[in-house]
């Protein structure tokens, strides 16, 4: 690998994993990126062949002795932490990023930290979630407390979930919250032995309570907020884009954290910042504890379930 030029890998190479890779692979920025998949055949015939500045390579199985200033790790939940801990046995890597879901067992959540422990080098973790990157984007300040309600576009809460609730979090500063259901149902996932589920979550707190809904038919998400002064709309990934109304009228509009525009610029930025050890997690605790969260209620209504 030439040491000049920043060295990326990718575990995982389904449409999420190729998001990430094509922040990388259209970059007028120079990389050498490591694609790592059980089925990276498929990828490595799309690819190989292309003309194009990236130096790019191949790998079934976890690459060995190499130093990465970047890995992403966007493989399915079940298998991911003996993926990363496997991944920082025989590598170096600098930066970490982790995919949504992040760990379908609550001791891998712990085991996760003290593994971490053993890997100095390793410098910054983060975890790939938009809700709390949104609502800073928005800049609102509440007046006083609120109620919201959050419309999913499509069938299926679980897999967003951790999206909202980060939404949610920020929006109560970090504060613990409940979560309740309405005729709250078990539904197969598109990926084979995950699950979904759908009806109504509500999120609830001293300071406001939010409605989550799937299944709503529109073309993209809608996030409804009201507070003592006034009403809001977000329209969220409408055609790439986020839009604000006040009172209905468009305040603000900002670009939607794509991956594939959105994860080469955040991997550039990590670089020019020095990371302390109190930022060496960055986003990783708050995510952790929600994810434990709504995995202990969802565990708490179907015993056997996994999210993706």
């Amino acid at each position: 690998m030439n040491s000049n030029i920043k060295n990326i890998l990718i575990i995982g190479v389904g449409p999420m994993g190729l998001s990430h890779f094509e922040s990388f692979y259209n970059s007028k920025n120079n990389y050498n990126i490591d694609l790592c998949d059980l089925n990276i055949q498929k990828i490595e015939r799309k690819y190989k062949n292309q003309t194009n500045s990236q130096s790019i390579r191949f790998f079934k199985n976890i690459p060995k002795n190499n130093n990465y200033d970047l890995a992403i790790i966007s493989t399915n939940s079940k298998e991911r932490y003996k993926i990363i801990k496997k991944l920082l046995k025989s590598n170096i890597v600098i930066n970490l990023i982790i995919e949504k879901f992040l760990f379908n067992k609550i001791k891998e959540y712990f085991e996760f930290e003290n593994l971490i422990k053993k890997y100095p080098k390793t410098k910054r973790i983060n975890i790939n979630s938009w809700g709390n990157y949104i609502l800073k984007k928005t800049g609102l300040k509440l007046q006083g407390n609120f109620a919201a309600s959050y419309h999913l576009r499509s069938k299926g809460l679980a897999t967003n979930l951790i999206h909202v609730s980060d939404l949610y979090s920020t929006l109560i500063k970090d504060k613990d919250f409940e979560i309740l259901s309405e005729n709250l149902s078990k539904l197969k996932s598109k990926r084979r032995g995950y699950h979904e589920i759908s009806g109504r979550v509500i999120l609830k707190s001293n300071e406001g309570l939010l409605r989550i809904k799937d299944n709503c038919k529109s073309k993209y998400h809608i996030f409804k907020l009201r507070d003592k002064k006034n009403n809001y709309i977000l329209q969220l990934n409408n055609k790439k884009k986020c839009h604000l109304f006040k009172n209905k009228k468009l305040i603000k509009t900002f670009d939607f954290p794509m991956a594939r525009s959105f994860t080469e610029n955040f991997f550039r930025k990590s670089l020019r910042k020095s990371a302390s050890k109190d930022q060496r997690l960055n986003n990783y605790h708050r995510l952790s504890f929600l994810s434990q969260k709504i995995l202990s209620f969802i565990r708490h209504r179907f015993k056997q379930f996994n999210i993706t």
